[in-house]
């Protein structure tokens, strides 16, 4: 007659813990990769709408006309890269650094609008580069209405989740406005 072997509930209990914290410490793995993901991409979202708010805040502020001295007052790169700093800071992003020139494109428009080749973009992660354009070309402005006025914020974003940075690597963030400077 074969002999049954007898455990106890208290061993039972026993054998029963030690195997769900083995279940427990495979799963976490795979949530932690997804709740880090997850952050990762809502950071994303969130910097790539303050640097399209930045954009706007620039171009609109650069555009404005004072109708009454028949001027446009902010129609200079110090003036738009403060309006366009002030939003960064604000989303609590660093400070812009102004770049000379208009950034090259890939795809050959003559609008400066994306995709833009790799070295328009910072080399250091999470600084904002910005580029500003007046009637697609780079240089001084002319006071006066009907001119387009284009400012680029680019920006390499670096995800702080290890395993999503080892895969993927950066990520280039731009946001580009253009706005016709009001006024005669």
């Amino acid at each position: 007659m074969p002999r049954r072997l007898y455990v106890t509930p208290k061993a039972q209990k026993m054998h029963q813990r030690g195997q769900s914290l083995v279940e427990f410490a495979l799963s976490s793995v795979v949530l932690l990769l997804l709740v880090g993901g997850l952050v990762d991409i809502g950071r994303a979202i969130s910097v790539s709408e303050t640097l399209a708010n930045a954009a706007r805040e620039g171009a609109r502020h650069g555009a404005w006309f004072d109708a009454p001295n028949q001027r446009t007052p902010y129609l200079s790169d110090a003036a738009i890269q403060a309006a366009v700093d002030d939003e960064l800071v604000a989303g609590s992003l660093p400070a812009s650094t102004l770049k000379p020139g208009c950034p090259s494109v890939s795809d050959g428009n003559g609008y400066h609008n994306p995709p833009y080749p790799n070295a328009t973009y910072p080399v250091a992660a999470n600084q904002p580069w910005l580029y500003i354009c007046y009637n697609n070309a780079s240089g001084p402005p002319v006071q006066g209405g009907g001119q387009d006025l284009n400012v680029i914020v680019l920006y390499t974003f670096a995800p702080m989740t290890p395993l999503i940075t080892g895969q993927f690597g950066v990520f280039h963030l731009a946001a580009n406005e253009h706005i016709l400077v009001q006024g005669p």
